[in-house]
């Protein structure tokens, strides 16, 4: 009787410890699916940002996360590689802003510095464009995302810097696949210019008073020099008074 009440209690205790041990390893299952599952979907979002001192991993921000930051420095690299150049640079400017703008945009502009040979003014008068962004607002807090730019380009022709010229347009903003070429994964449309005529400022009327009375000075100094004797002075060629600026096309 006893062997058998020994039995019985036995047998009890080895469900017992079967079913807890089975229990324990349903649950060390099911953590572990929890935390592969977790690893797995990071892993799909994990991007690495190589510098020169190596990679680093992050976590990349979901396809709809731009942010205004992002999208004012795609149109501040927009104008500034577009309308910034000079003869050597004109081509791989164009290439690196192209892709930003839808193509109906892009044609425009470029047509527009064809119609005004830019790139020959460049090259007969050792002329560049130096781009300084005014300023970028952009309203992304309804789609279409809108926006507008304010720039002025300082032109250079030979060592003689031009009254700067002002230039504003507004546009829109789609998304788009993120790439090498547009890595802001945002495309500018609907491109077009705006009036923006902002005052000189004092250190730009300095500047371009400073020069001209330099450049007043020398061609005095050429008309001496060159005169003969007793004999008046020729008037001296003056450099071009109109800048190699790209021309804003018409609507």
């Amino acid at each position: 009787m006893d062997s058998a009440k020994d039995l019985s209690t036995s047998f009890s205790t080895m469900r017992n410890l079967a079913l807890g041990s089975l229990l324990a390893l349903l649950l060390v299952a099911l953590a572990s699916g929890f935390l592969v599952y977790r690893a797995y979907e990071n892993s799909g979002r994990r991007v690495y940002v190589v510098s020169q001192t190596g990679s680093v991993a992050a976590l990349s921000a979901g396809n709809d996360a731009h942010t205004p930051y992002e999208a004012r420095n795609l149109v501040r690299q927009f104008m500034q590689t577009m309308f910034g150049h000079d003869q050597y640079t004109y081509k791989a400017n164009l290439d690196a802003a192209l892709p930003l703008i839808e193509g109906r945009g892009g044609r425009r502009i470029y047509e527009g510095f064809t119609r005004g040979q830019v790139l020959q003014n460049y090259e007969r008068y050792a002329a560049r464009n130096v781009v300084t962004v005014d300023s970028v607002l952009v309203d992304m807090s309804k789609r279409p995302w809108s926006g507008s730019v304010y720039i002025k380009q300082r032109i250079f022709i030979g060592g003689q810097q031009k009254e700067p010229l002002p230039l504003a347009a507004k546009f829109n903003l789609v998304e788009t696949n993120r790439s090498d070429a547009n890595p802001y994964g945002l495309l500018i449309t609907n491109f077009d210019y705006i009036p923006y005529s902002p005052q000189l400022t004092r250190e730009e009327q300095e500047l371009l008073q400073a020069q001209e009375a330099d450049r007043q000075r020398r061609l005095q100094e050429a008309e001496r020099g060159m005169a003969p004797a007793g004999a008046p002075a020729a008037p001296a060629a003056t450099p071009p008074a109109t800048a190699p600026a790209p021309a804003a096309p018409a609507n």
